[in-house]
């Protein structure tokens, strides 16, 4: 059995780490929207809209406006820049003309390339370290933690309990 100490010490470390993990995401982020003249927010809306797109679902404004926790102004003004720049287009969905699809145009393909290749390039070099079966099991805890995190979320969203 571990020592305590030396397990309350691996577990503080491991958190420690994704802490950090999650605060580098967010300036990877903000440093690459701020290199290509765009708002950190619209970035994370180009994401969504390539990794929706990617999943054979476009997004929706709907969607943007969901996931992003922001206004439909926001949203709005968010897809209008992203149009703008050449980077999204709007398509009357096929079935229900009323409701509008988001597709990345070459300029988001462009953008998303650039932004996830050498990420992507760094990511694989980290993950050769690891055997099948290190990864399988790195695989389980990043889905329990991603799944832990979404959980806190939506309690937050539900607001706090009844008094």
């Amino acid at each position: 059995m571990a020592d305590t100490a030396r397990l309350e010490h691996l577990r503080a470390l491991v958190v420690d780490h994704l802490r950090r993990y999650g605060a580098e995401a967010s300036r990877v982020v903000d440093v690459f929207a701020k290199t290509h003249g765009m708002h950190p927010t619209d970035l994370q809306a180009l994401v969504l809209i390539l990794n929706a797109e990617r999943q054979g679902e476009p997004a929706t404004p709907g969607t943007l406006r969901q996931v992003l926790n922001v206004t439909s102004g926001a949203v709005t003004g968010t897809v209008d820049r992203l149009v703008r720049a050449g980077h999204v287009r709007r398509v009357p969905d096929a079935h229900d003309r009323r409701q509008v699809r988001l597709h990345q145009d070459a300029t988001g393909e462009e953008l998303g390339i650039e932004f996830f290749g050498p990420l992507g390039a760094r990511v694989d070099a980290s993950m050769a370290r690891y055997d099948e079966q290190q990864l399988e099991l790195i695989e389980d805890f990043m889905r329990t933690m991603a799944e832990a995190m979404a959980e806190h979320r939506r309690s937050l969203e539900d607001g706090p309990p009844a008094s």
